[in-house]
């Protein structure tokens, strides 16, 4: 009998334990929020240049019957990047946003929830320059005075670079100018050119083109004595 007894109490404890864990189990399965329904994501922009900013935008919707507060995870290549925690009432809709940078070339893979989507990062554009809005004021001046010769210079690339603006007068180099330009800045370029013998100049000045001439002063005409 008591051999019996002793057997029988931990297999009883066993099944008092189990009936005990089983319900909080259930409940703890029937509380587990069934995560979250992404309704959309955007990536805005799709492409971007190194250390540019891409916004990443996500519709969610709680479709449980309770209040949640949602851990919505950024996913970049199947890794967390960032999280957010969203509380949201039954049925209630929120968009969630993100800032995400990459200093790496690459398609990445996007994704929130069930919902993904590419983001695509590029190399910068190498610095490019344009020459633009010449002037040249006068065109007509008399030997001696100065010409006034200015013109915009922009950076139209993607990075920081150097630029020589080269002045040409009937196709030889009369002045250049060095400036150093952020993407996307501009810069105006003046030059005063004097004016030393008449006749017919051509400007040049990038793929720009003008003139000016510069005449001889009409002399007054000496009185007649004879």
């Amino acid at each position: 009998m008591d051999i019996k007894t002793v057997n029988k109490k931990p297999v009883g404890i066993m099944l008092l334990l189990a009936c005990i864990a089983m319900p909080i189990f259930l409940l703890a399965c029937q509380q587990s929020p069934n995560n979250f329904q992404v309704l959309s994501l955007d990536i805005v922009p799709p492409k971007v240049m190194v250390g540019e900013k891409a916004t990443v935008r996500a519709e969610l919707r709680n479709g449980n019957a309770r209040v949640e507060t949602y851990n919505v995870p950024l996913m970049v290549n199947g890794v967390a990047q960032d999280r957010k925690a969203v509380t949201l009432s039954p049925g209630a809709t929120e968009v969630v946003e993100f800032s995400l940078v990459k200093h790496k070339t690459g398609v990445y893979k996007i994704a929130i929830g069930d919902r993904n989507s590419t983001l695509e990062v590029q190399a910068p554009l190498p610095a490019a320059f344009q020459i633009f809005e010449l002037e040249v004021v006068p065109t007509a001046v008399n030997i001696g005075e100065k010409v006034v010769i200015t013109a915009k210079v922009a950076n139209t690339g993607g990075t920081q670079g150097t630029y020589i603006a080269e002045l040409k007068l009937n196709g030889r180099t009369n002045q250049t100018e060095k400036v150093i330009l952020a993407a996307g800045a501009e810069h105006m370029l003046v030059f005063k050119v004097p004016t030393d013998s008449p006749g017919t100049y051509t400007v040049a000045l990038g793929e720009l083109s003008g003139e000016f001439v510069v005449m001889e002063p009409i002399l007054p005409l000496q009185p007649n004595n004879s």
